[in-house]
């Protein structure tokens, strides 16, 4: 028995480097993108297509719908350090359990008695938006940043990639079933019920974290001499009191919040702007699924690079890309004007996303991510709702967005400086009390 250890043990360097290249880290990783789609992707994108029938149906008016969608975003980002709080007490399995039971709950209503506008933002912007907030992509990333070390920025990449397919498979979808269906809108909110059943499943069967913890152990990851020491991953375990003494904690948070206030601003407004300046309906939707697919590509390339490059060069990268496509999208001209400003500024979101993770584990250790993200995620939503709205009314006021873009623009370059100062922050604590850092990359 003794000698089996032993040989196992002096094997799995040359056959196996351990977890992270392993089948189970596939397996892992395909359940959580699954989830991601299911609970995140689906209900906060595909809806679009659904809401649209039912704004008509129900006679609904545009300020009650307004309001439960911006309960929607709320519930999105608020509840981020209640949700950080469920996972770290309850764990993964179970705090995703919960969400979709209550996504479950939130689809049901929608389908079945949502009559009025308070209904709706009950349904809609409370249930749903808990359910998407609880089970999606903080649990998500917290255990992906726990259980990946030496290729983490690509394993963030591959579970964000979920979200740019269900941008871009499931809203057409769900149309074409709204259309079978005599345009009843309810039947798209049952396949949303069903999925966030296939999620609950999917998450207490594949995902048990005492089995995956168990493996790392069993067989933690290995690096050849030629990959190791590239990108900084302190092993330190920062608590949120000490993070937020840190430079390097506000200069990400100037970076996420930027970031999303271009995004939503492209989100709420570009289509509108494109319309403004001339393009076709069709068109603009066009310009949307060049912007997300462009996403996905930033979102990979990311994280191919982000475990041999800085994720804070990447980032900085990324957001002079977003800065070009808002220059790009003032004044576009024909089809070339439409790629000229979707791609950079699809391109550099989708990355600029993976690098915010990876910088997060890197820099605050695993075990504080969820907590440190958690305490980020509403300021940062709170400026891209203000943002999203501040832009329409400078709109109403003046007939143009042209003085937005510039300062959008002008954002952009400080949340690339911002990335680029954000240096690796040191330990106050005795040396006696700190880890080895990078003990992937250590002998």
């Amino acid at each position: 028995m003794e000698q089996g250890k032993k040989t196992r043990a002096v094997a799995n360097p040359e056959t196996n480097r351990g977890f992270e290249y392993s089948a189970h880290a596939v397996k892992v990783l395909g359940a959580l993108w699954l989830i991601v789609l299911l609970v995140v992707a689906i209900p906060s994108i595909g809806t679009t297509v659904i809401n649209a029938r039912m704004i008509d149906d129900l006679n609904m008016d545009r300020a009650v719908f307004g309001t439960g969608f911006g309960i929607f975003v709320m519930m999105m980002g608020f509840q981020g350090p209640i949700v950080a709080m469920l996972v770290r007490k309850f764990g993964y399995r179970a705090t995703v359990t919960a969400g979709c039971f209550v996504l479950f709950a939130g689809a049901l209503a929608m389908a079945t008695v949502v009559q009025t506008g308070w209904q709706y933002a009950l349904a809609f912007g409370l249930m749903v938006g808990t359910g998407v907030c609880v089970a999606g992509m903080l649990p998500a990333q917290t255990v992906v940043t726990n259980w990946f070390h030496a290729r983490r920025a690509l394993a963030v990449s591959i579970v964000f990639s979920a979200v740019e397919v269900g941008g871009f498979v499931p809203p057409p979808a769900l149309e074409k079933l709204v259309a079978m269906s005599d345009d009843n809108w309810r039947a798209a909110w049952w396949v949303i019920a069903g999925a966030a059943i296939v999620a609950m499943v999917t998450a207490y069967t594949a995902l048990n974290e005492r089995h995956v913890d168990r493996f790392i152990a069993e067989s933690p990851t290995t690096l050849p001499l030629h990959e190791r020491g590239k990108v900084f991953k302190s092993t330190t375990h920062w608590t949120l009191r000490e993070a937020v003494r840190t430079r390097a904690y506000w200069l990400i948070l100037i970076y996420m919040s930027i970031a999303g206030v271009a995004w939503i601003f492209l989100m709420a407004h570009g289509a509108v702007h494109l319309r403004d300046v001339g393009y076709s309906p069709a068109e603009a939707a066009n310009a949307m699924a060049i912007i997300i697919v462009a996403s996905f590509i930033g979102n990979m390339t990311a994280g191919l690079l982000g475990d041999h490059v800085s994720p804070s060069i990447i980032a900085a990268v990324s957001m002079g890309l977003i800065a070009l496509g808002f220059c790009m999208v003032v004044k576009p001209e024909g089809f070339t004007g439409i790629l000229l400003y979707a791609l950079p500024a699809g391109i550099g979101y989708g990355a600029s996303q993976v690098c915010l993770m990876a910088l997060l584990g890197n820099y605050f250790g695993k075990e504080s991510f969820s907590i440190i993200l958690g305490s980020m995620m509403p300021v940062s939503t709170l400026c891209a709702a203000i943002g999203a709205g501040s832009a329409g009314a400078v709109f109403d006021r003046t007939g143009t967005y042209g003085g937005v873009f510039l300062i959008v623009t002008a954002l952009c370059v400080i949340a690339l400086l911002a990335i680029l100062a954000a240096s690796p922050p040191h330990s106050r604590r005795p040396k006696e009390e700190e880890p080895s850092v990078n003990p992937v990359a250590a002998e």
